[in-house]
């Protein structure tokens, strides 16, 4: 599940998953594994091209679904979608 810590991890990394595996402290490595960098990654990505209606009208109304399966919040959501502005 991804949570507002696991975003500001990213964020702190810009989003460079060999940064954080190099010097991630411990704190931030019991909060976040690598697949939860996936998944913003992908997240993210899947954003970006919603916004810029790069997509269907089905494939983002399935991504809606696939944000709420996989952010604890709407707050996380909204963290996410700022991130892509």
């Amino acid at each position: 599940m991804i949570t507002q810590d696991k975003i500001k991890i990213y964020k702190r990394y810009k989003g460079d998953i060999d940064r954080w595996a190099r010097s991630s402290l411990k704190k931030e490595k019991s909060i976040m594994e690598d697949r939860d960098w996936y998944i913003i990654d992908d997240l993210i990505q899947d954003l970006y091209l919603a916004r810029n209606e790069l997509v269907s009208l089905t494939f983002r109304n399935d991504f809606n679904n696939k944000l709420v399966e996989n952010c604890e919040s709407e707050e996380a959501i909204q963290i996410l979608k700022e991130m892509t502005d």
